[in-house]
């Protein structure tokens, strides 16, 4: 998918994109002897005539005009409206001939698939091109349906009938008239699968019967009807015979299935009548494909999504018709259909491989067992000999199997809460999901593959301590877990450890299996949080996006923080516009960081006003938050003070300690900011408790405390209170000086640094020049501009200075303790506003002084008071312009 994404047909696209189209070919029969018969004068007025009334009946169906000839190319949304149209216009088309007394009659095709749509640019349309171009297999199969019809018939494909038919009562009263036919399968030339072929016309009107053989199709018929066909088969048959055993055993995929395409599972059908086999075998039959590195399965919440625009209930079950249509929606290979049913005493599990271009059974595979006790067994069995009828290697397959009973678990109510768990994990019920899990746990112990999704739920909802406790059970079971999940176990486990250990297990699962993308996410959300490495968990987080992976909205907004960290405003405003496209599972304030960056305070307080947090308590200190950063932005503390005492209880109430010591933080260094002299001593109450926090850090996994106090010591170091800056830089030096975390070590590293500009300026320089890199925080560059200017280094602090100005998208989006230190940052980056304008003077550049006044003093035209900094700015000594407006 890309970024810039349109719900219409109608919408101008700026490149090529793929989507899931109707198109319907409509041509006029016997258009070329019309003329000779009419003249050029007559058939011109009733070419306009026809012309007129079918775009009239093309807009009423919701088409779109493609191209032009004797008839019409038209795209639709949906096949109904395509049917709809066709009908009208056969309709129309009669009763125009009958009023210009000459038998007007057209032959159309209809299919839908997936098309290539772009738009041309406006000077060649001017120049005679159209003005979209469409292209895909689905053109050339709807003019061969078009070319096969007979005058006044309207031919569909297989899966246009389909999904029309489903939807027939939309036509309305013309209902009652229509009539539906099948015509069999036909092979069509240039198209490598036959089509089954439809026909829907009204009585009277449409003939209704099979279309007559072409040059460029056939029907299929019995092999007994074609006498060639018998001889060359029984000729191929000969030559067969001398083909080595290996060939005759080993069949190859009717379907071009391909190492790494994916496929769709529906429904298992239970026959049995027991209710056991419910839910816990469709969860087990998925878990026993995802075990292979050839095979990939859509996800079930992407299922559900595609049923949702296919304005389907979420809980519709997938068998062959609506499958078929959710794998051409999703460009899967093939659909697959389990099967359980009870056969002469015995348990029969049944896969069908279907292929949802016709949705023909392309393969069908059976294994018996006896009992319950052997239906897991019986399901290995099963998955082994489809793997292999797709394609895959024995060898693949040995190598990337276990059995599904030491796997999951060998209790069918055990695996029917699990089953439960992640169907209420799809509908976002997480307290309902974590009851589940816990339940499947509770009845065997010893299931990993449970306590794996109670540690993914308590991590993403900031429970720490539990995800410890549940990935430390996952992990101590790695025989219960298939190759791919022992992987996904010892990633979530790296979170706990070293960020070195993080990245090397990561990487390892993304080179095993390099189309999940949850390994992607993993290795971008260490590598953003542990690293500052913005360039390497761009290009992972881009890779989710760009995935199949049901929740990769969340992966495009973090994509678009990172790229307003980098300075990349525009990329960031498409990746924003891409999350919320494709539907965010996260709360939707981000994009907040955008208005901020470019002092956007309009566009900001907008964005925050919209945004619904839905009283969620996390997401409602955030909104707080981010309020109080936009107030920071315009000179309004006291504004700015509110913002984050409301954040502030609001974490208390909710028992969110990290979020409240975030508010409690941005309190404090606003406080500083208006001159408060009670801020002294309000820093020491929080590097109080956040050191006491410090000390339970390894029981609650909440590194948190790390951060808030290296920023609490420059805070002291900035506003005279040295001594409190060196009890943290104590408290810290033990396990952040080399903890192997860059978000750890770096900050303190600066903060230790900007402790020697009192008594050695140059060697804090040096100390703090060695700190310099693409992964350097901000706060880092701004405790470098307090040293280069004690240092009397006047040109390198302008130009750091500079350095913080331009790079107002780091000082908004910079993840660091989850944006701890974004309060700090903007204050820091209006106060180099105002350092450069002053250098600026001092070097006698006063239009460069005046234009970084002026900025500040727009920025902050709606100031509540006179805060330092403003005073700072008034008193520099006006010039050029300014001493004009003076």
């Amino acid at each position: 998918m890309t970024a810039a994404i349109s719900p219409g047909i109608d919408a101008k696209e700026p490149s090529a994109r793929s989507v899931l189209r109707t198109l319907v070919l409509a041509d006029l029969v016997d258009s070329t002897a019309l003329v000779e018969r009419l003249g050029d004068q007559r058939s011109a007025e009733l070419f306009r005539r026809h012309d007129k009334f079918a775009r009239a009946l093309m807009l009423d169906h919701g088409g779109r005009e493609i191209d032009k000839t004797d008839g019409f190319l038209l795209m639709f949304e949906r096949p109904v409206q395509a049917v709809a149209f066709a009908l009208a216009y056969q309709r129309g088309l009669a009763a125009l001939g009958t009023e210009e007394k000459i038998p007007l009659r057209a032959r159309v095709g209809i299919h839908i698939g997936e098309v290539v749509i772009w738009e041309n640019a406006p000077g060649d349309v001017q120049r005679g091109a159209k003005k979209t171009e469409v292209e895909g297999l689905v053109k050339p199969v709807a003019a061969r349906l078009m070319q096969l019809a007979l005058p006044g018939q309207i031919l569909l494909s297989g899966v246009a009938y389909d999904i029309a038919h489903r939807a027939q009562g939309e036509l309305g009263d013309s209902l009652a008239n229509v009539r539906w036919r099948t015509h069999g399968r036909y092979r069509f030339k240039g198209v490598p699968e036959p089509v089954p072929v439809f026909e829907v016309g009204e009585e009277g009107l449409a003939p209704l019967k099979p279309p007559p053989w072409t040059s460029k199709a056939h029907r299929e018929t019995p092999i007994w009807r074609r006498p060639i066909a018998v001889a060359l088969e029984v000729a191929l048959v000969a030559v067969l015979v001398g083909v080595p055993l290996f060939y005759l055993t080993r069949p190859e995929p009717a379907i071009a299935f391909a190492n790494r395409d994916f496929v769709v599972v529906g429904d298992l059908k239970n026959l049995t009548g027991d209710q056991a086999f419910d839910d816990s075998l469709q969860a087990a039959f998925r878990v026993g494909l995802e075990q292979s590195r050839y095979i990939n399965i859509v996800p079930d919440l992407s299922v559900r999504n595609t049923l949702k625009r296919m304005e389907r209930d979420a809980t519709t079950p997938v068998d062959r018709t609506v499958g078929s249509e959710i794998a051409l929606r999703e460009g899967a290979r093939a659909l697959v259909l389990p099967t359980i049913a009870e056969v002469g005493g015995r348990v029969r599990l049944t896969a069908e491989i279907v292929d949802p271009t016709t949705q023909t059974s392309v393969y069908s595979e059976s294994v018996d067992g006896a009992g319950e006790d052997s239906v897991l067994p019986s399901m290995d069995s099963l998955l082994k000999k489809m793997r292999e009828r797709l394609g895959e290697s024995l060898g693949s397959i040995g190598e990337t199997s276990a059995p599904l009973a030491e796997v999951t678990t060998k209790n069918l109510d055990a695996l029917k809460a699990y089953s439960l768990g992640i169907q209420a994990v799809t509908e976002a019920k997480a307290a309902d999901a974590i009851a589940l899990f816990k339940r499947a746990t509770e009845i065997d112990p010893d299931f990993a593959l449970a306590y794996l999704y109670l540690t993914n739920i308590y991590y993403s909802t900031g429970r720490r301590a539990q995800a410890h406790e549940y990935v430390m059970k996952a992990t101590s079971n790695l025989k219960r877990l298939t190759m791919r999940e022992q992987m996904m176990a010892q990633g979530f486990a790296a979170f706990f450890e070293t960020p070195e250990v993080l990245r090397e297990r990561w990487s390892t699962f993304i080179k095993m299996y390099p189309d999940v993308p949850d390994a992607h996410q993993g290795l971008a959300l260490g590598l953003w949080w542990f690293d500052n490495d913005l360039a390497g968990a761009a290009e992972h987080f881009d890779a989710v996006a760009h995935s199949r992976r049901p929740q990769r909205g969340m992966s495009w907004m973090f994509l678009g923080d990172i790229q307003v960290a980098m300075g990349k405003p525009d990329d960031a405003a498409k990746s924003y516009a891409a999350a919320r496209q494709v539907g965010s599972p996260q709360l939707y304030l981000d994009p907040v960081n955008l208005f901020l960056a470019s002092a956007d305070h309009v566009g900001a307080a907008d964005a925050i006003a919209k945004e619904d947090t839905r009283n969620f308590p996390f997401f409602e200190v955030e909104k707080s938050l981010l309020t109080a950063a936009l107030e920071i932005g315009r000179g309004r503390f006291a504004s700015a003070l509110a913002a984050t005492e409301v954040a502030a209880t609001k974490a208390d109430d909710a028992k969110l300690e990290p979020s409240r010591q975030r508010a409690r933080l941005a309190h404090v260094a606003i406080r500083f900011a208006m001159g408060d002299a009670k801020a002294n001593d309000e820093l020491r109450d929080f590097v109080g408790q956040e050191i006491r926090r410090l000390a339970s850090s390894g029981e609650t996994y909440d590194l948190s405390s790390y951060t808030h106090l290296s920023l609490a010591a420059m805070l002291a170091l900035r506003h005279g209170d040295p001594a409190l800056a060196a009890r943290v830089l104590a408290a810290l030096q033990p396990k952040a000086e080399s903890s192997g975390y860059f978000s750890l070590e770096q900050p303190f590293r600066s903060a230790a640094c900007e402790a020697r500009i009192a008594e050695d300026a140059a060697g804090a320089v040096a100390c703090l020049e060695a700190l310099l890199s693409d992964r350097a925080y901000y706060q880092t560059h701004v405790a470098l501009l307090r040293a280069y200017v004690a240092a009397g280094q006047d040109e390198k602090a302008l130009a750091t200075a500079r350095w913080l100005i331009d790079h107002r998208g780091q000082a908004t989006a910079e993840w660091l303790g989850e944006f701890s230190g974004r309060a700090m940052n903007l204050i820091a980056a209006d106060e180099a506003l105002v350092e450069a304008a002053t250098f600026e003077h001092k070097a006698d550049r006063a239009a460069a002084a005046d234009e970084l006044l002026a900025r500040f003093r727009t920025a902050w035209s709606n100031r509540e008071g006179d805060p330092p900094l403003w005073q700072r700015s008034l008193a520099l000594a006006p010039s050029g312009a300014e001493r004009k407006k003076r």
